[in-house]
């Protein structure tokens, strides 16, 4: 069944509304010297006055108040919604105003484009508009160089390009269902069609309520100093519910290690000092859940997906070529640094 975000009967926004919304999201494009409402505030509060069974937008009315978004594939309430936030958070690139504004059609911020891109994923994910605003305003002031966590790269198992100009950096937990999840899009953003611009570099985050976390860590250490640290990687993952001493050694045996000498060696501390040192740097980076994605110390704030970690990783690259978002401005070329 689909989820009830998907399901509407077409309810569209009245002309009296929309035109109240269109005067408060354009109405420091009018030459008037009267005092103007602030948008920000303003846009919400109008499409709050519609009822409840008015509450979604026409792709043709969405078209003309933001003819430059591409809404493609939100029903009439999503659309709504999006014009509500839309509203609500301000473009961090060059155009200094809402991203409502921004995505008019005589503006030419190329990054207005991409924050709508981004609300719009969220949208789709069924995120409740104000956690939709929430995490747009927390990632982007996440670029800062004040937010991010001094993690090292280097010290790790590397997937990818080793030199790539992103760094993954993953603490996670082999009993954490949610790291399992992880695995797959972390992989395909650095050895996919994409690959080249980031490189993965997991840490071992053992939490104290997974029983079995620490010796699965401490085995992925011992098949690291084999060569095959990749192959128990994938191994404990695709069975974190199968982490007792048989399946470990198992595991170490069907890709040529010894079982029992892994276990030996691991139940004896021999690898203790590099998880705990994983563990000690990810407490200090402020990691309190698994798994925690930093993105050159820059703390990945939105979901493990494909399309957010591209978005991320690209973001990333423009960030540290240009110390900023680079936009089109209306007459000049600029950034907002």
């Amino acid at each position: 069944m689909e989820p009830d975000y998907l399901r509407s009967s077409e309810r569209l926004l009245p002309q009296t509304a929309l035109a109240a919304l269109l005067g408060l999201l354009f109405a420091a494009a009018c030459k008037d010297s009267a005092p103007q409402p602030n948008t920000a505030q303003a846009a919400p509060a109008a499409l709050a006055q519609a009822t409840p069974s008015a509450r979604e937008l026409s792709e043709e009315d969405a078209r003309r108040i933001l003819p430059r978004a591409d809404l493609s594939g939100l029903n009439g309430e999503q659309r709504a919604r999006f014009l509500e936030i839309a509203g609500d958070v301000f473009d961090y690139a060059g155009c200094k105003d809402t991203l409502a504004k921004c995505l008019a059609a005589d503006v030419k911020d190329v990054h207005a484009l991409r924050m709508a891109d981004l609300v719009r994923a969220l949208l789709l994910e069924g995120v409740p508009s104000g956690r939709v605003i929430e995490w747009v305003e927390q990632y982007y002031a996440s670029f800062d160089a004040s937010k991010r966590q001094r993690v090292r790269s280097d010290d790790c198992p590397q997937l990818g390009d080793k030199n790539a100009p992103v760094a993954l950096v993953e603490f996670s937990d082999y009993q954490c269902p949610h790291c399992a999840v992880a695995r797959k899009p972390l992989h395909d953003v650095v050895v996919g069609p994409e690959k080249g611009k980031a490189r993965l570099c997991p840490k071992y985050f053992p939490l104290p309520g997974h029983p079995r976390a620490a010796i699965a860590a401490a085995c992925a250490e011992y098949a690291k100093q084999k060569g095959k640290f990749w192959e128990m990687h994938e191994a404990l993952f695709a069975h974190q519910e199968e982490l007792e001493d048989d399946s470990l050694k198992r595991y170490a045996h069907q890709m040529g290690l010894d079982g029992a000498q892994m276990l030996k060696e691991a139940y004896a501390g021999k690898f203790d000092a590099v998880v705990n040192a994983h563990k000690r740097e990810g407490e200090a980076a402020h990691v309190q859940a698994t798994p925690t994605i930093f993105v050159n110390g820059r703390q990945h704030l939105l979901p493990v997906q494909t399309f957010f970690l591209q978005r991320s990783i690209e973001d990333e690259l423009e960030w540290q070529q240009n110390k900023a978002f680079v936009y089109e401005g209306r007459d000049t070329i600029g950034k907002k640094g």
